[in-house]
């Protein structure tokens, strides 16, 4: 096994603590057999000519709701999932590798969570068969939205976001082993956001050429890469809630504004960026809480984030999506309404998920204007209501908003 393989191996199987030797033992066997059980040869020359566009099948053996990775905890039964996966003939080529849609599903034996998906695959191989893929979706699930069964995670949403990222080895061109790991949660979207993680190794065998020998006709694009800065402006509906017995929450709409900076990258019409924004409107949003005659108060000092963009140009224009960190400075409080003394209160910088989609246009060669949606959920603290035990709070921001660009080139 190459030395970035076995580093990547080594950190797995410390992230997989809670995996017996029986159980690894069950998933390794099971994928190492994939390829005696299919009676494939071991080495041979795929297809030219994928049937329905098929360039590649993947089987796996999958760890369930693994512990210690993104969603930090497991609650359902250990097990190990059966994973199939189809992928499609790549229809885009850039950063050094291509693109193109995946769909499969994870099946769980015990009536836990089962889920399905469909994702963008981004994949570089190397000369020596070593090939990493990252991977961008959603995902449909049979588990629990709420909190009903305390032995079933509460994922909050029936559609999920679904990233992935694969490393493995082909050894011969069509045959390879791999290590998989994918995440599955509503990004703080809803009330509930446990999120799942599962985690393992796959057998793949490649079914048609993965690269077209017919070079891409030479089309002009507009230049989105370099530095940048710009400002917004728009509309938002942010909630405030508190999850007790019964659960309370406030809403509000106001205008929207702020800036924002990043820095792309181009290669070929591919965009990989990181971009930072900032909405320092201060917000104070208060409810009677389930106690009578007590009030959950929340101040929040601005909303930020901290976010990776991945777009697609045509000829000016570009489509993205984006993701990553939001964060929001808040203080929390209970207070009586009538004394208006705090019962209990907590403050500092919370941070939770940013995530949106738009498009950007290049007016000028240093000048573009776009249009986008945001998301931003951040989870709080725990405070103490009397004679009622314990109240969390959670806020969100939609926010549709218009953009110009400055692009320092």
């Amino acid at each position: 096994m190459p030395t970035g393989m076995a580093i990547f191996g080594h950190a797995w199987v410390g992230a997989v603590g809670r995996v017996s030797i029986g159980t690894l033992l069950m998933v390794v066997g099971a994928v190492m057999g994939l390829p005696i059980a299919c009676a494939l040869p071991a080495a041979a020359d795929p297809r030219e000519d994928p049937i329905f566009g098929i360039s590649e099948l993947k089987f796996g053996a999958l760890d369930h709701d693994t512990p210690g990775l993104w969603s930090g905890f497991g609650v359902e039964r250990q097990s190990v999932d059966a994973n199939i996966e189809v992928l499609f003939l790549p229809w885009a080529y850039t950063f050094g590798g291509y693109l193109r849609p995946a769909v499969g599903a994870t099946i769980n034996f015990n009536g836990d969570t089962s889920k399905a998906y469909a994702d963008l695959r981004w994949e570089t191989e190397s000369a020596s068969g070593v090939f990493l893929a990252l991977g961008m979706g959603a995902a449909v699930h049979n588990g629990e939205i709420n909190l009903t069964d305390p032995a079933r995670k509460a994922l909050g949403s029936p559609v999920l976001f679904h990233p992935s990222a694969e490393v493995g080895y082909r050894w011969d061109g069509v045959n390879s082993l791999s290590i998989f790991a994918d995440h599955m949660s509503n990004g703080f979207t809803q009330r509930y956001n446990e999120g799942m993680d599962t985690v393992g190794v796959r057998y793949g065998r490649r079914l048609g050429p993965i690269v077209s020998d017919t070079p891409a006709a030479e089309v002009s694009i507009a230049n989105f890469s370099g530095p940048y800065v710009g400002a917004f402006a728009g509309y938002q509906y942010e909630t405030a809630d508190w999850y007790g017995v019964p659960p309370v929450g406030a809403a509000q709409r106001s205008l929207a504004w702020g800036a924002y900076a990043g820095y792309n990258v181009q290669s070929g019409k591919g965009i990989f960026g990181l971009e930072v924004d900032g909405s320092p409107a201060k917000r104070n949003v208060g409810v009677g809480c389930e106690v009578g005659g007590i009030s959950c108060q929340m101040e929040i000092s601005g909303v930020y984030s901290v976010r990776a963009r991945f777009g697609w140009v045509v000829s000016n224009l570009m489509v993205y999506g984006t993701g990553g960190v939001a964060l929001a400075p808040w203080q929390s409080s209970v207070v009586n309404l009538t004394t208006s003394q705090r019962f209990d209160q907590a403050g500092g910088l919370n941070y939770g998920v940013a995530v949106g989609a738009g498009i950007e246009y290049k007016l000028l060669p240093n000048l573009g204007v776009r249009a986008e949606v945001m998301h931003y959920g951040v989870a709080g603290w725990d405070l103490n209501l009397p004679t009622a035990g314990t109240t969390a709070d959670q806020f969100q921001s939609y926010v549709g908003r218009v953009g110009i660009t400055l692009y320092l080139q």
